[in-house]
């Protein structure tokens, strides 16, 4: 009862209360997919970045021993090779020929759970691919 006949209420009821924190749980939880897709992209572009880099050092490498290396330290690199924010683990391999002395594949692997591209990987040949549930994301 109005203490005061035809005063009304201040504030707010229960129900406006449990809507308001529906809608602000619906956006929270939309939000946070893409936040965390956003973040992942991040991710993604540091270990294209990385495999450039040493990509390019394996192409002068070629030049100076006509040959390529799955040795990082070779070219200046640590014996184990992560994106700045550890996040990607890079590693060397033959590339499409099968022989290290003609091609090179620069692998990106995650470290931290991407399930759309677990590994990034470019060869001297400039072929691009991809592992996990859309590869297609792991070059764009």
């Amino acid at each position: 009862m109005n203490a005061h006949p035809g005063a009304r209420q201040r504030g707010f009821t229960l129900t406006e209360l449990m809507i308001t924190l529906a809608v602000v749980a619906i956006l929270a939880s939309l939000s946070y997919g893409a936040y965390t897709d956003q973040i992942a992209k991040s991710r993604r572009a540091a270990a294209r970045a990385m495999i450039q880099d040493v990509l390019q050092h394996e192409e002068r490498y070629f030049t100076e021993n006509n040959t390529y290396t799955t040795d990082l330290t070779q070219m200046g690199y640590p014996a184990t090779l992560h994106t700045d924010r550890n996040t990607h683990n890079i590693t060397l391999a033959p590339g499409g020929t099968g022989a290290i002395a003609t091609s090179v594949a620069v692998t990106a692997t995650a470290l931290i759970t991407d399930a759309k591209c677990t590994s990034l990987t470019l060869t001297s040949a400039n072929a691009q691919s991809g592992t996990g549930s859309q590869t297609t994301v792991c070059w764009q």
